[in-house]
């Protein structure tokens, strides 16, 4: 006869809870795409941002296999590697007057970018067939404050739609004078229109910090022919291009208007958003972060971990030793110690002094070798 235990919990009380670490909505390697409306209705609605995972999926919103939408899809789904997914926003027209004097326009781009960003996560930005100076230039601003990637392409190389020298997450790149084609921007071949979303598209799909954008093929983007006055122009204006070399068609360059590389940029992007979100985890999946040194090496870790990460991906340069054997580490962090804090410091609960450095591994991309040949 079996015997009856009685239940543990009359001598030990235990309860697990699960912690669930927090989300990370931010994503690096979503496009939005601004696109007009379709003439026609289809069987889904375009009234709010929505997503698309071919080209072909377009087509149930109304779009035709000819229109801006559906030729932006399938330049961006062309590419290796290529995104899981597309985001589009139709950019709406605004009435304003009445009668015979009322005009019909399309809304600022300021606007349709602040709508779609409060209906979906993304990260690049690509204004489809609106090309004009003022859009652009209204793009580029909009980006600048919101912490996103935005690029642009044209085809008259003495007319650039901005040279704001200022702008840190803007990229232009020349697709015109194509080879093969006439010198006239009429002449040039649909698909360059949109170089600047493929080159997004292929470079997103690599992990922030893994990745130069230099010397990246382009998959049915025609190559510029170009000048040396024309190249020196373009570099002396942060403007890239996409020229052939050695029978490869490559991009060439890599930066924002401002001079800086795109990928420092992107990658800048995710290293604050994971340090934010590594942090913010510690603190809530723990009752309490006590304001004491043990407390405190807990978000030392935290900080710690993103940077080791962002390591092991290739953005932060990994340790090195210089000729007398002396440690150059990739980063470092330095956090106070608790006794070295006010007690008002201590009352505000707010941890102060965290610190961290990180050398940027960067990239080759010239190579320059000298040598001689002796008998």
């Amino acid at each position: 006869m079996a015997l009856r235990n009685n239940p543990l919990d009359d001598i030990v009380k235990c309860n697990v809870e699960i912690m669930e670490p927090a989300s990370d909505d931010a994503a690096f390697n979503n496009i939005l795409i601004v696109v007009p409306g379709p003439v026609a209705a289809g069987t889904l609605s375009t009234d709010k941002t929505f997503s698309v995972s071919s080209a072909d999926d377009l087509l149930d919103y109304g779009y035709t296999t000819s229109d801006t939408a559906y030729l932006a899809a399938e330049a961006a789904f062309a590419q290796n590697p290529s995104p899981d997914k597309l985001y589009f926003r139709v950019r709406l027209k605004v009435t304003t007057g009445s009668g015979e004097g009322a005009t019909t326009e399309y809304e600022d781009i300021k606007t349709t970018l602040s709508r779609a960003n409060g209906e979906a996560s993304f990260y690049g930005i690509h204004l489809g067939e609106f090309r004009s100076q003022t859009d652009v230039e209204n793009a580029a601003a909009w980006t600048e404050a919101n912490e996103k990637i935005f690029g642009f392409e044209y085809a008259n190389i003495s007319s650039c739609p901005t040279r704001n020298f200022s702008y840190y997450r803007t990229f232009g790149i020349f697709s015109g004078q194509a080879d093969g084609y006439g010198a006239a921007v009429s002449d040039q071949p649909k698909v360059n229109e949109f170089a600047a979303l493929a080159w997004m598209a292929k470079c997103f799909g690599y992990n922030p910090g893994s990745e130069t954008w230099h010397l990246k093929s382009l998959a049915s983007i025609v190559p510029s022919v170009l000048s040396s006055s024309d190249k020196t122009a373009l570099e002396g204006n942060n403007i890239n291009s996409f020229l052939r070399y050695a029978g490869s068609n490559v991009t060439i360059g890599g930066k924002m208007l401002a001079g800086e590389w795109i990928d420092v940029i992107r990658f800048r992007d995710w290293l604050k958003n994971a340090l934010q979100v590594a942090v913010f985890n510690v603190l809530k999946a723990n009752r309490k972060v006590p304001y004491t040194d043990e407390g405190i090496a807990m978000v030392q870790g935290a900080m710690e971990t993103t940077l080791a990460s962002g390591q092991a991906v290739g953005g932060i340069a990994a340790t090195q030793y210089d000729d007398d054997g002396n440690e150059i580490p990739g980063y470092t962090v330095t956090v106070p110690r608790s006794a070295d804090l006010t007690d008002v410091q201590r009352k505000s609960r707010k941890l102060t002094g965290c610190k961290y450095t990180a050398r940027l591994a960067g990239a080759i991309h010239i190579v320059e070798i000298d040598g001689y040949l002796t008998f």
